[in-house]
């Protein structure tokens, strides 16, 4: 497949519909927790809990790390430092490590409606209720929220955020 005409083709398109390029990049925010939602159902099947709170974000970078494949008998790294540090970026944000914080109230067996990660303003390791979540990621205002059943929210206003089950 030539992917050079793809990308010109939507190259074309983001500059005949520019409006696409919030939603796009919300959308790529959502597969970010999604993604980390995997390493933390992983977390909870191999040790029946998730990471602790304080130190999430270091516990699914080495999950990230520990994953190998055997490529004619050479052990091969799945995950690249870049594509690691992709996970925990909203790609709509400002600089920054980490634009999620996990939810310390939330475990393998809490409800489905839970909140389990959520926006933030750049940081590591934090951990929270909604006094950390922040509008302030995206165009127009709003920001993800990943509940334990692997849900993602766009939550727009103060009362939505108010709405979701935090404990």
């Amino acid at each position: 497949m030539d992917y050079s005409a793809s990308t010109d083709v939507e190259k074309m398109l983001m500059s005949l519909t520019p409006q696409r390029l919030p939603f796009k990049l919300r959308c790529r925010c959502a597969l970010s927790l999604v993604g980390l939602n995997l390493l933390f159902k992983q977390s909870s099947r191999a040790k029946g809990v998730y990471p602790s709170p304080s130190e999430w974000c270091d516990a699914n970078v080495r999950s990230l790390r520990s994953c190998y494949s055997i490529d004619k008998g050479i052990k091969v790294r799945l995950h690249s430092e870049k594509e690691i540090s992709e996970e925990f970026i909203c790609p709509a944000a400002p600089l920054g490590r980490c634009h999620y914080a996990m939810n310390p109230h939330c475990e393998p067996n809490s409800p489905p409606e839970m909140v389990l990660l959520f926006e933030t303003k750049a940081g590591w390791n934090q951990h929270s209720g909604l006094e950390l979540f922040t509008f302030d990621n995206h165009d127009p205002k709003g920001g993800c929220v990943l509940l334990n059943d692997r849900t993602v929210k766009f939550i727009r206003t103060e009362e939505e955020l108010h709405q979701l089950r935090w404990k």
